[in-house]
């Protein structure tokens, strides 16, 4: 009952590395919520860019007034005034920034480094994607070759439960025997089952990197080799990363923007100087000598302003600034460190994992040919169905660790290539 638990593996979805990649940069949540907020920042960047184009403004009112009066003295006496019962006035006025101390420009400077911040944001979560599922396909197909080569030991074992049945009737064989035998089928029956379940987990977490409904179960297609053919050095790697990771980038990009608040913060000890407009239109234009009129003007000129304050004020916000200049220098640093321990780290793993092959086939080699002296001993009744049984794990082990160490080999690959910037 177990064992057939694997005809659930039937109706599944075939997938190739690329269309899963294609999938998850489309589908990928992590990678929309990244592409947003670069949207974010442009609008951002945009509605900075409007603090250049000139102000314009109306205002307009109505009021109505009631009663009128002048008095004599400290209210002594009143005399009521004919007047209109309202009044009404229209503003228009227009102002244009012609000097800020470059605040504007920083400010809009600023901005255009945050949103290639997002925009670095989106890379790196793009390799982190890929990454991850190129990793979980490989994970897969390891299930799958792994079930495989255990269902070909099911078989073998059935056969045998049928011979052992025969000859424990016929009294050449124990008991025991046949209970072993059913023992190690047993367990190769829950190897498979255990390795369908964890099909159908790893299927559920490649579903949700990259957008297909999460009860898919999928099956890796192979389409070609992707090892390479040429070596590189340490160095080569090396520098390959610190050229494409674009960790590095965000970090020199952090040390601009710092940089940029800086020169906002000092853009505060310089005067503000802006032109205004200004059209007037108000009636009845006096009060309280009535004139049945409308009086209309119209003011152009020169603002200026000056936080005098800020020559103490900004004193301790620039040092901060400063420090935040270090600071992210430094950080520029300990990333840079960070990805000289991956690539190497990647670049051992990988070399260990290709030194390692060489090894694993040699064992299989020498598994199987152990198997077969002892099956042929076993068949003329020179060997113990326990050396049986403990030659076909020994060569299940064997075919196993084969597989994992080719794919194992991939998925190293493709780490380094994450830790070069170039996946």
């Amino acid at each position: 009952m177990i064992y057939s638990q694997q005809n659930d593996l039937n109706n599944t979805r075939p997938i190739q590395l690329e269309e899963a990649i294609q999938l998850g940069i489309q589908n990928n949540r992590q990678l929309k919520v990244a592409n947003t907020n670069v949207a974010i920042a442009n609008e951002d960047l945009s509605q900075a860019k409007i603090s250049k184009a000139p102000r314009l403004g109306l205002n307009m009112d109505y009021n109505y007034i009631g009663n009128p009066k002048i008095f004599q003295g400290f209210y002594d006496k009143s005399v009521t005034v004919d007047y209109f019962d309202y009044q009404t006035v229209g503003t228009l006025v227009a102002s244009m920034p012609l000097y800020y101390g470059g605040l504007i420009k920083n400010k809009i400077e600023s901005q255009k480094l945050v949103t290639q911040i997002q925009e670095t944001v989106v890379k790196m979560t793009e390799a982190e994607v890929k990454l991850a599922i190129t990793q979980q396909f490989f994970t897969l197909e390891k299930l799958y070759q792994q079930i495989e080569v255990t269902k070909q030991n099911i078989s073998n074992t059935e056969l045998r439960i049928k011979q052992l049945k025969s000859r424990v009737e016929n009294g050449q064989n124990l008991k025991s025997d046949l209970l072993r035998t059913e023992l190690q089928q047993s367990n190769f029956q829950v190897s498979v089952f255990q390795d369908v379940n964890n099909i159908k987990l790893v299927s559920n977490y490649l579903d949700i990197l990259i957008g297909l409904p999460t009860d898919t179960v999928l099956k890796p297609v192979l389409v070609e080799n992707i090892l390479p053919s040429k070596e590189l050095t340490i160095e080569e790697i090396l520098a390959e990363a610190y050229q494409n990771r674009y960790e590095i980038k965000q970090s020199e990009i952090n040390v601009k923007l710092y940089e940029s608040f800086l020169n906002t913060t000092k853009s505060g000890f310089k005067p503000n100087v802006s032109a205004n407009f200004i059209f007037n239109s108000q009636y009845p234009a006096q009060w309280p000598n009535y004139i049945n009129n409308t009086l209309n003007f119209w003011a152009a000129g020169v603002s200026l302003s000056w936080d005098i304050s800020s020559f103490y004020n900004l004193k301790h916000r620039v040092g901060s600034d400063k420090l935040q200049i270090d600071k992210s220098t430094t950080q520029q640093k300990i990333i840079k460190d960070e990805i000289d321990k991956e690539v190497k780290k990647a670049t051992v793993r990988y070399a260990e994992t290709k030194k390692n092959i060489p090894t694993f086939l040699k064992n299989v080699e020498l598994a199987q040919n152990h198997y077969k002296i002892i099956k042929s001993r076993y068949d003329n009744d020179f060997a113990l169905i326990s050396d049986m049984v403990d030659a076909e794990v020994q060569l299940n082990s064997a075919k196993i660790s084969l597989i994992n160490a080719n794919l194992d080999l991939i998925i190293q690959f493709y780490s380094l290539k994450y830790a070069m910037g170039k996946l």
